[in-house]
């Protein structure tokens, strides 16, 4: 790795040093070089006060690193896709070349531990960030120690001895027979109860739902509460959030209180999966990346539809908007329902049948 001394070097009175100003646009021509950075428009800030925990364009984020200089333990840009090549007679360096950033690609993790991969396409990082990037005495950031805590477990035998299951793989596993099962909560800890019991002394294994969660929950996707009238007339959302009734049936948004509790509950509540961070993800790992862009580089064999990429209405929406088709990694969305019943039993035995249809 090059000199990065000068991210964290004292400045004269206040003011930055030239060669400061000179590795901070380093940095933003690296960053802004590698596509997978942006959301949004925006790229990671990782200055003092945003910690990588903002998507800021990118004249922003030099405003703030600027200002509020870089955070702590960031020598290794590991957020924004830097790669390291062991071979220390490479003369090329990152910091003020936007050349050198085009000659460093991500690669596809050979590791055979699929959990493994599992944290390192969640966490958008790389074999090669791990194996090269240096190793501080200071204590790692909130995201850095996440990262790390995960991998250690997606190594770590469940037993000493074990050989088919890491710490993270009983988890994961567990978690989607939970899933698959429709266990309850209750039901979840008294089978983890029970298999404690019956491992070997000094397992790994977590002892409840809630442990097991708060390890799993780095590696998903959240959703968002919206509270919503109980007779599905409303959302209170937006410019409605404030409100205490349907505006379309009078119905109170919150149950009567009970005691001297002070918690506003609702009586409904609907949980938003926002799509973006869903597709990202999509793209985040390389096995799934390809099969995103995969429309791009098939062949057609005329009268043979093996993909809506083969249809009609795919061609002439490309035609119509050939910037978009221009760019493989856009996304055409495609909405099919069919046999659900949207009233409910008691309303309307009748399925409610929808055909497909495409949002670009």
């Amino acid at each position: 790795m090059d000199d990065r001394s000068w991210m964290y070097r004292d400045s004269p009175q206040g003011l930055r040093r030239m060669d400061y100003c000179n590795g901070v646009q380093g940095f933003i021509n690296f960053a802004t070089s590698i596509p997978r950075n942006f959301t949004d428009g925006g790229i990671r800030c990782p200055c003092r006060k945003c910690k990588n925990l903002k998507f800021l364009h990118q004249d922003v984020v030099t405003m703030h690193l600027l200002t509020k200089g870089f955070m702590e333990d960031y020598m290794c840009w590991y957020a924004h896709g830097e790669l390291f090549v062991p071979d220390e007679s490479m003369e090329e360096q990152v910091v003020g070349s936007t050349s050198s950033a085009s000659n460093m690609h991500e690669v596809e993790n050979e590791n055979s531990n699929p959990y493994r991969n599992m944290v390192m396409d969640a966490m958008r990082m790389s074999e090669a960030n791990v194996r090269e990037c240096p190793i501080v005495e200071e204590e790692p950031n909130a995201d850095a120690a996440r990262f790390f805590d995960l991998l250690r477990d997606s190594d770590e035998p469940l037993w000493d001895g074990c050989t088919n299951h890491s710490k993270l793989s009983a988890v994961a596993q567990v978690f989607t027979i939970k899933s698959d099962h429709g266990l309850s909560e209750a039901g979840y800890d008294k089978i983890i109860e029970w298999a404690i019991s019956i491992l070997p002394e000094g397992n790994r294994l977590k002892e409840n739902f809630y442990a097991a969660k708060s390890m799993m929950k780095p590696l998903g996707l959240g959703y968002q509460k919206i509270d919503i009238c109980p007779n599905l007339c409303m959302l209170y959302y937006l410019e409605n959030a404030e409100m205490t009734e349907c505006m379309t049936c009078g119905h109170s948004r919150y149950k009567p209180r009970t005691g001297r509790g002070k918690t506003l509950v609702a009586y409904k509540k609907l949980r938003y999966f926002p799509i973006t961070p869903r597709l990202q993800r999509l793209f985040m790992s390389p096995r799934t990346a390809e099969h995103m862009t995969w429309h791009q580089s098939h062949h057609a064999v005329d009268g043979v539809m093996v993909h809506p990429s083969d249809g009609e209405a795919w061609k002439h929406f490309n035609s119509m908007h050939p910037p978009f088709s221009a760019e493989s990694r856009n996304v055409h969305l495609g909405l099919c329902t069919d046999g659900f019943n949207p009233f409910g039993s008691e309303q309307s035995g009748a399925e409610y049948r929808c055909l497909s249809s495409s949002v670009d």
